[in-house]
């Protein structure tokens, strides 16, 4: 087991599950290439795997440790967010995004996206628990909830 890096985005939101999925979604060139989603390009990403990303509707709180609950990982994520004695939001939240294997570096801490006030909550560590089957390795991670 090795300890790995991921960044969390919050906001309140009243995104239904179809529009979250829309703000996820990267778009492509007719070439190809990913373009981005509105997330990634709002906080100006780059390209990010969508295996990597979870981002669900949650039950308002203000607690970061809460709202990532039933999140892959919940229990290291919110040990290292009690670690680093994260104090509670000032606004409560029901969105949440999390990015594994990412340490996101910019500058940008807050952007809008369709009408909506995300904000960067921070970076944050897990362990990477894989097992292997039959010689095939498989991660334990959860893909984005839909």
């Amino acid at each position: 087991m090795s300890n790995k890096k991921l960044s969390i985005w919050t906001a309140d939101s009243n995104w239904q599950p179809s529009t979250l999925r829309e703000i996820m979604t990267p778009a492509y060139s007719d070439d190809g290439d990913s373009l981005g989603s509105e997330f990634t390009n709002a906080f100006s990403l780059g390209f990010i795997d969508d295996d990597l990303v979870e981002a669900d509707s949650i039950e308002p709180t203000n607690y970061l440790e809460k709202a990532i609950e039933d999140f892959s990982y919940d229990f290291d994520i919110s040990s290292d967010i009690k670690r680093k004695n994260t104090p509670p939001l000032s606004e409560k939240i029901n969105t949440v995004i999390v990015v594994y294997d990412f340490a996101y570096g910019g500058t940008t801490t807050a952007s809008i996206v369709r009408g909506v006030e995300v904000t960067y909550r921070g970076q944050f560590e897990y362990q990477d628990q894989k097992t292997f089957t039959t010689g095939i390795m498989q991660e334990n991670r959860v893909p984005m909830k839909k």
